[in-house]
């Protein structure tokens, strides 16, 4: 390849574009379409995002107009003013003269984008803060959807020497790429998916989400090639079409031009078994954790996983980035799964056919959440559910609210439908009441607690009373204050410990969080609520905590005042810490902020312990503190610390 004849052709094609006022009128022209499809739509309004999602969406439709405003001129024109003779008998080959055109109208193209890039990311800085790698990765995408556009529509002008057909046929053949994502609208689903895995918005999907795919670069790459070679066939078709051998050479070219878009669909396909991909956002949005991959890679289900997701079109800003979040990590488990977990993303709106099959089948209820409007605030309908399914087992998150970690909800309800039996969990029934209960002070039902719908998500939860020696053998029992235990319930307990039982336990002093809970040192209400006046003094007694914290091999920081009548063991103490990150925030000493670092004071969680590791910040509300006791032979793994310098104990009592 001569690189000075390239350059001789580059540089003519170039600055002739940039000669003539159409050329910058055509790019005005994409700048404007570009930044009014991007910022007018509502829907930018309402996402409350600085992103690029809205001109993502519209993108393909605009380069649809443009694209061809750039090749309609780059064969067409030469043919038009005679000098394509000339070109033809300089001392280049076709493919350098294909190849200098083609990286011309790259060229113009760069640097209309170039213009794009600089208005958007303006705009974009004056409302909000934009993610860089995010609009780094889209505008990359941009350019690769460009770079086959290009060599589509120089095809095109190869076919006439007419700027007008030239324009016409380049948009025609570059609308099947570019629409071919909405083919659902003319065909079935089936026949609508096969046709949009072959669409550029399906492989720009994943630069609109800020990942660079080498799988969709190569989409893009094959396009280009496949049709530059078609390009140069049709400009050396003069050495072969008025021989006498002049159809079986155009027979042999045509095979040649379907062996190559042959072996560019290969090239594409193994490219998507083993990916490499790049997450430029800056919060990695669209990374899954390393466990996460290694989860989805482990699969060992004898029927696939299927996911259904049910999904408003539009909600509200706070609720924006959770469904973004969901979207992105759904495609991603999709392509990690690798043919064991389908995910079909269904767009739900209340009333409709979508949402009486999400309520019927899997109990997806819209919720309604509050939103803003041009400052008037309303209520809305929404959709952010999911089904996972995998032969007779089902599990269904029902809304992914704000906060919600979407990759751990996902990854837990895949694990837990793969498994075709669940681990049994039992709840011991202390008066923290999880299952609910009567409030006999309030004369009202309480409510099951959030955790217990949580576990059921992933186990089969059995409620346990230990008023009877606890014979049954749970993968683990879960204790929440057992110190309002009676004293059988105790003992009973304390030998299901005793015997090897796996338990977790989450013993508060002063529940403040949970009204009508008595604390550590707490005497237990009275289960006759308001007629208590009427009968004895005081509740039930309570057990002796204490046994429990000698088989645990544990300490209770407590005071040395005599147990007040009622309570059984020492009053503990409460923990307090001088730390706050979170300023706005005018809260006593005593919620105690646990964060990584402590900012720069000691670290707060064992790193070392899948439990704790990763986790950035937890509150504890008025916490307890305990020891080891030497005296015991246990392993002691603390999980979670306080910095010494800014922490310390109060009793409970004040």
């Amino acid at each position: 390849m001569k690189w000075h004849v390239l350059d001789a052709v580059f540089k003519r094609n170039f600055v002739a574009y940039f000669s003539n006022p159409t050329g910058y009128v055509f790019i005005c022209v994409f700048v404007l379409l570009g930044s009014l499809a991007a910022f007018w739509p509502p829907e930018f309004f309402n996402a409350n995002l600085a992103n690029l999602d809205q001109l993502n969406r519209y993108l393909p439709s605009i380069l649809l107009v443009f694209i061809p405003a750039i090749t309609m001129s780059v064969w067409a024109d030469e043919r038009r003013q005679g000098t394509d003779e000339l070109l033809l008998t300089i001392p280049a080959s076709d493919w350098e003269v294909v190849f200098g055109k083609y990286l011309a109208a790259v060229g113009i193209f760069t640097v209309a984008l170039m213009f794009s890039c600089v208005c958007n990311l303006c705009i974009l800085l004056s409302w909000g803060s934009p993610d860089g790698g995010l609009f780094l990765a889209n505008y990359l995408g941009y350019w690769f959807v460009g770079l086959a556009m290009l060599a589509v529509g120089m095809v095109a002008s190869f076919l006439t020497s007419n700027l007008t057909v030239g324009f016409i046929l380049g948009l025609l053949f570059n609308a099947p790429l570019a629409l071919a994502d909405r083919a659902g609208t003319v065909m079935g689903p089936a026949a609508a998916g096969r046709v949009r895995a072959c669409s550029i918005a399906e492989h720009f999907a994943d630069f609109g989400r800020g990942v660079v795919s080498l799988s969709s670069i190569v989409y893009f790459l094959g396009v280009a090639a496949v049709c530059l070679y078609l390009a140069m066939v049709l400009i050396g078709r003069r050495h072969w079409t008025g021989r006498r051998d002049g159809g079986v050479m155009g027979l042999h070219y045509v095979a040649r031009t379907l062996g190559l878009a042959a072996a560019a669909a290969g090239a594409v396909m193994v490219f998507r078994a083993v990916d490499v991909r790049a997450d430029l956002s800056e919060e990695r949005i669209s990374t899954i954790s390393a466990d996460t991959r290694s989860l989805l890679r482990k699969l060992d289900v004898k029927r696939p996983i299927d996911i259904k997701a049910y999904v408003s079109p539009i909600v509200p800003e706070d609720y924006a980035q959770t469904r973004l979040n969901l979207l992105n990590t759904l495609r991603q488990f999709e392509r990690l799964g690798r043919g064991r977990v389908s995910v079909e993303v269904i767009p739900t709106e209340p009333k409709t056919e979508e949402s009486a099959l999400a309520s019927q089948q899997y109990g997806i209820e819209p919720v309604t959440v509050p939103s803003r409007v041009r400052g008037a605030y309303r209520e809305e309908e929404i959709f952010l559910g999911c089904a996972v399914t995998s032969g007779l087992e089902k599990v269904v998150v029902p809304f992914f609210d704000k906060g919600t970690p979407v990759e751990y909800e996902l990854v837990r309800s895949v694990c837990t439908a793969a498994e075709q039996k669940r681990k049994r969990l039992g709840v011991l029934t202390t008066d923290a009441e999880l299952f609910g209960g009567f409030d006999m002070m309030s004369g009202q039902q309480r409510p099951r607690q959030a955790i217990v719908e949580e576990l059921e998500k992933q186990y089969d939860v059995v409620q346990v009373d230990a008023s009877a020696p606890i014979t049954e053998t749970f993968d683990v029992l879960l204790a929440v204050q057992p110190s309002s235990l009676g004293p059988e319930q105790m003992t009973n307990f304390v030998a299901a410990v005793k015997a090897g039982q796996p338990v977790a336990i989450f013993e508060d002093p002063l529940p403040v969080l949970m009204t009508g809970v008595p604390g550590t040192s707490q005497p237990r209400r009275s289960p006759m609520g308001p007629m208590a006046m009427f009968g004895p003094q005081g509740g039930q007694p309570k057990g002796d905590i204490g046994s429990l914290w000698d088989v645990l091999g544990a300490r209770l920081a407590a005071g040395t005042a005599r147990p007040a009548p009622g309570q059984m063991g020492r009053a503990p103490f409460v923990v307090y810490q001088d730390y706050n990150p979170h300023l706005k925030l005018e809260l006593p000493a005593e919620f105690v902020f646990i964060d990584a670092t402590l900012s720069g004071g000691a670290p707060g969680f064992n790193q070392q312990q899948a439990v704790t590791a990763g986790l950035q910040e937890v509150l504890f509300p008025f916490p307890g503190s305990v020891s080891r006791d030497d005296g015991v032979d246990v392993t002691w793994t603390p999980l979670v610390r306080t910095d010494p310098k800014r922490s310390g104990t109060i009793d409970v009592d004040r």
